[in-house]
């Protein structure tokens, strides 16, 4: 079920919390309207959460009044997704049994702008990648991938996403399965 994805605004925050506050920072994120998906995660940050709006503005509040005064968080990285397509290859019922049955992670990646489009078709054709988007700043491109376990996300980070030409480097971002939330994204 492969589709370019519908352009809304999109973010992804990156956040570094206090030890042990996960699920009181998670709860507080649940609150926050345009927060769809947050996640725990393990490595540099914490949490990786995602925003969606119909407004951008809507986003920047919520992020400057409601993520940034949750108590317990350190600080954060935001990653503004630009309005380029994007990739998606899951539904929602899809996406909720990955979820439940796989081990994901975000893939940060920094290519030469002139290669975005040649890297995210390649993405494409790893069929362990879900999604996809081209980013605004910090990194060009973010993707997700699900796979049976973590070593096996290792392994296609090693051997299939950075042997992808132009790529010069990548992050990986673990998903700590069952902490977290995902909700419907806001309806176009």
């Amino acid at each position: 079920m492969d589709r370019i994805k519908k352009k809304m605004a999109k973010v992804y925050v990156l956040i570094v919390i206090e030890s042990g506050k996960e699920e009181s920072v998670i709860s507080n994120l649940n609150r926050i309207s345009n927060v769809t998906q947050a996640f725990g995660t393990f490595g540099t940050y914490d949490i990786l959460t995602k925003l969606e709006s119909e407004n951008e503005s809507n986003i920047q509040n919520d992020i400057l009044d409601g993520i940034r005064k949750i108590s317990n968080i350190r600080s954060t990285l935001t990653l503004t997704v630009d309005k380029k397509p994007g990739i998606s290859k899951t539904n929602e019922t899809e996406q909720k049994v990955l979820d439940e049955h796989m081990a994901q992670a975000f893939i940060t990646i920094h290519c030469p702008k002139s290669e975005e489009e040649n890297v995210l078709q390649k993405l494409h054709d790893i069929h362990e990648v879900t999604e996809a988007d081209v980013l605004i700043g910090n990194y060009e491109i973010i993707c997700k991938l699900a796979a049976p376990t973590y070593n096996d996300i290792s392994e296609i980070v090693s051997k299939k996403i950075r042997k992808i030409s132009g790529i010069r480097s990548t992050v990986t971002i673990n998903v700590i399965n069952k902490q977290g939330f995902i909700r419907n994204s806001v309806s176009m």
